[in-house]
């Protein structure tokens, strides 16, 4: 047997779901009534109050929602067997205080803590974990997150009716469960540290029905007060948390649209803390009295213009590699985005664990942007229309800005302006030649190069390589943590030289807090998915 302790990620499924957005459907199930909000910042408590970074969270059933904004709250309502750590974002243990992984990578054993319960005061047993997790595989719900538990033993059979549970979850005693696989995936373990794969109590489901995605139970550190749509969720901390007392007695989300609102309340003393975007990352960065108050992370979304690789001129790896040494990344990540961005050396982020600080990308230079177009046959350029939303960290005003330099070297683009679903639409329809974006979201490093692997190359960049697949199925089915790291980085290496996009920038994402606020990290998956148990309010 040996121990992991370290594997992250999620299996290649979800980068099928979530690789050009920020999230996914699911059923609406929308609430009858609307709880009426309860005001929990009395004097004397102790309550965060930060901004709901997506918007309103729609639902707050862990499996209804794969959304960040949904995820930013549900992830202090349920815990699951594990957790990840925010600011390196490897496993950790949560209700399953340890766990085995056979030799083989297919049997995971989970060691449950005998002092978890959930709000309603109920135990926690492997028996709950099982109904947890069909409940988010059965097809009925509908989740958009039910392939969580694809390749395990059985799954298969429960969805298509065949079977009444799933045999892979296996009970070994209250506080014992085994789950086996059918195949080995280097990163299932981290996808069970997700909101989804939280477990929810059985009786408060059945009674509440679809109204348990507007009045939760859970087991985190925080339980549900209230929510009222559009505007705020309340949360108060778990007197019995089985990791103690929180260090704060509630939180609010407030749903501000504006970031200028945002800014405005925050300077009032309403807001506690809130993701900054660009335009006040630049105002604030030097400043002399919150310049302190910033905490930045390079966070795994990867800014880029990407390319059809099999349509003319960007069939040429040749064309495709001229566009990224024409272009003079470190200046327009300073002026246009106010240096709220960390230079791409390839796709995957500088946070990750599996990073390789030897690789080198493509430095500014014309000179040999030219030499490659000439030697691609292109010497006197050509003009290609480029896809863009109006986001100003990757849509419309990054395009104007890159256009004088591809200008200089022969490249001529025309931008088409369009809403991010049509831009997604026409992504998933091949129906383009190049386009900016940001793709991301994923904890394991392979699953955030797996966008490049053939199976997604139909719906992502039309980019083949049977070298790159070979490299990316070994990392995902190896057991041994230093070999998937090490492969992962020679995958890298070959997206790299095959340039299937223009290597712009890892999200710099800005969390601007109060003073008083104390203990938020710098979470490489989602600034948003703060582990609130852990903040301080010091006066």
């Amino acid at each position: 047997m040996c121990r992991a302790w370290h594997v992250l990620g999620c299996t290649f499924l979800i980068i099928a779901v979530m690789v050009l957005s920020l999230g996914c459907g699911g059923p609406d199930l929308e609430p009858e009534e609307e709880t009426q909000p309860e005001d929990i910042t009395e004097a004397g408590n102790d309550v965060l109050v930060r901004d709901a970074p997506y918007g309103d969270p729609e639902n707050l059933d862990p499996i209804v929602r794969g959304r960040m904004g949904a995820m930013a709250v549900t992830m202090n309502l349920f815990d699951g067997l594990v957790a990840h750590d925010p600011e390196t974002a490897e496993v950790v243990p949560a209700i399953a205080h340890d766990w085995d992984i056979s030799d083989d990578g297919l049997e995971y054993t989970f060691y449950l803590r005998d002092d978890a319960t959930f709000h309603n005061g109920r135990a926690i047993t492997a028996d709950d974990f099982v109904y947890s997790l069909e409940r988010l595989s059965d097809p009925e719900n509908a989740s958009p997150l039910g392939h969580y538990l694809d390749g395990v033993i059985g799954k298969a059979a429960f969805e298509e009716g065949e079977a009444d549970h799933i045999a892979g979850l296996e009970v070994i005693d209250d506080h014992t469960l085994r789950i086996v696989r059918e195949e080995p995936d280097s990163a299932f373990l981290s996808l069970l540290g997700f909101p989804a794969a939280g477990v929810v109590p059985r009786e408060a489901v059945e009674e509440l029905g679809t109204e348990f995605g507007h009045e939760p139970v859970g087991s985190g550190p925080f339980e549900f007060v209230s929510w009222a749509k559009d505007d705020r969720v309340e949360l108060r901390a778990f007197d019995d948390y089985y990791r103690g007392e929180a260090g704060i007695d509630g939180v609010v989300f407030r749903v501000i649209a504006e970031a200028s609102t945002k800014e405005a309340e925050f300077l009032a003393g309403n807001l506690d803390a809130f993701i900054a975007p660009a335009s006040i990352y630049r105002k604030y960065r030097d400043h002399e009295d919150y310049a302190d108050n910033l905490i930045s992370v390079a966070e795994f979304f990867t800014r880029h213009v990407g390319f059809h690789c099999e349509k003319e001129p960007f069939d040429d790896v040749r064309v495709r590699q001229a566009f990224n040494y024409a272009i003079d990344t470190e200046t327009i990540i300073d002026v246009v985005l106010g240096g709220k961005g960390v230079p791409a050396v390839g796709y995957l982020p500088s946070s990750s664990f599996a990073f390789d600080d030897t690789l080198e990308g493509y430095d500014y230079d014309p000179d040999r942007a030219r030499e490659l177009l000439a030697d691609a046959g292109y010497e006197e350029g050509f003009e290609v229309p480029i896809m863009t939303s109006e986001h100003p960290e990757w849509g419309l005003p990054v395009v104007e800005a890159i256009m004088p330099y591809l200008n200089e070297v022969g490249i001529r683009l025309k931008p088409e302006t369009m809403d991010t679903g049509v831009l997604y639409d026409r992504l998933r329809a091949g129906d383009y030649q190049t386009y900016i974006y940001s793709t991301g979201g994923d904890a394991h490093p392979v699953n955030y190069l797996w966008r490049f692997h053939s199976v997604l190359a139909s719906t992502t960049n039309r980019y083949w390589s049977e070298e790159l697949d070979d490299i990316l199925n070994r990392a995902r089915r190896t057991s041994d943590e230093d070999e998937m790291v090490e492969l992962v980085r020679e995958a890298e290496a070959k997206i790299i030289q095959d340039a299937p996009i223009y290597f712009f920038h890892y999200n710099k994402a800005i969390t601007m807090h109060a003073d008083r606020v104390q203990g938020m990290k710098p979470v490489p998956i989602d600034m948003a998915l703060q582990d609130l148990w852990s903040v301080r309010l010091e006066d």
